[in-house]
């Protein structure tokens, strides 16, 4: 059965991106390519739009696995449900599944590893994010970080 969607269902109350704004604190759980625990780290976050269609992501990891205290500063341009940014430290692109899931490919410098992540928010002020991470064509490391909005726009 084809759908006409071509409707008016009134005005758009949705920006993609628009649900990373704030500020957050989270925790990283580390698991091996098995699921055993390796470890947990803070994770702090602050996610700010610097134009219509960029957005700036300020993360502190507390420890990095494998790498230590990492202050990552990106800027994240959007087209669309896509987006993209890139510094010397990690090369990302993105996009919006639904409103409230969005997928992300991660080149990072610091792990040397490519980073899949599936960031889905649980409610408008908690985020889950999971991680798999790939070096040499295997699987490095899991991680799941969850996250909590202390300031909203």
């Amino acid at each position: 059965m084809q759908m006409d969607t071509n409707q008016d269902y009134g005005p758009r109350v949705h920006r993609p991106y628009q649900c990373f704004m704030g500020r957050w604190e989270g925790l990283c759980k580390t698991f091996d390519a098995k699921g055993t625990f390796l470890e947990a780290s803070a994770v702090h976050m602050n996610v700010f739009w610097v134009s219509e269609n960029s957005w700036h992501l300020h993360e502190y990891f507390e420890n990095l696995y494998e790498y230590g205290p990492a202050d990552i500063h990106s800027d994240i341009t959007v087209e669309g449900k896509a987006c993209y940014g890139a510094n010397e430290m990690v090369t990302i692109d993105g996009a919006e599944i639904t409103p409230y899931n969005y997928v992300f490919t991660i080149v990072s410098a610091l792990s040397h590893t490519t980073v899949y992540n599936n960031h889905y928010f649980l409610d408008p002020n908690n985020r889950r994010i999971i991680t798999h991470k790939v070096r040499a064509a295997k699987t490095h490391i899991y991680q799941i970080q969850d996250f909590v909005r202390i300031l909203q726009p």
